[in-house]
C-alpha cells in the first residue's frame, strides 16, 4: 500500500471528525521504512503544574504522526495504526495522558472506537 500524503490526510481528517470532535490540528506525516514500529507520535510540548504540582500540556508544537511503509500493507491496518496515534495526539491535546502510555485512558477510548470494527491494539503485531 502507499502511503501517500493525500490518503493520510484524508483519513486523519475523517478520523478527527467522528472520533475527536474535529479538536485535532493536521499533523505533519512522516512516512519511513521502520521494521520495528508501525506507528509513533510525537510532539513538543509546554507545561505547567496546577494547585496541586499536577503537570499538564499547554501548548503542543511539532506535531508528527510517523508510520512505516513497511509494517502497513493494507488500508486495514492503516486505519488501526492511525486510530492508535491519534488517541495519543487526543491525549496530550486534552491532558489526559501526556506521557502516552497504553493504559486506562488509551484503553478505553480504543475499545470505544474498537465498536466501529476497527482492531486497536497497545502494540501492533503482523
Amino acid at each position: 500500500m502507499r502511503l501517500s500524503q493525500k490518503v493520510l490526510k484524508k483519513r486523519f481528517k475523517k478520523f478527527n471528525e467522528i472520533y475527536f470532535g474535529g479538536e485535532l490540528v493536521e499533523p505533519t506525516f512522516v512516512v519511513g521504512g521502520s521494521k520495528w514500529t508501525a506507528g509513533e507520535f510525537n510532539c513538543k510540548y509546554y507545561t505547567e503544574k496546577d494547585d496541586d504540582g499536577t503537570e499538564f500540556a499547554t501548548e503542543l508544537i511539532n506535531i508528527k504522526i510517523y508510520l512505516s511503509k513497511t509494517l502497513i500493507k493494507n488500508s486495514k491496518i492503516l486505519d488501526d495504526i492511525l486510530l492508535h496515534e491519534m488517541i495519543h495526539y487526543y491525549g496530550y491535546y486534552m491532558n489526559y495522558d501526556i506521557q502516552g502510555l497504553h493504559e486506562d485512558y488509551f484503553l478505553g477510548m480504543a475499545e470505544s472506537i474498537n465498536k466501529d470494527g476497527y482492531n486497536i491494539q497497545p502494540y501492533y503485531e503482523d
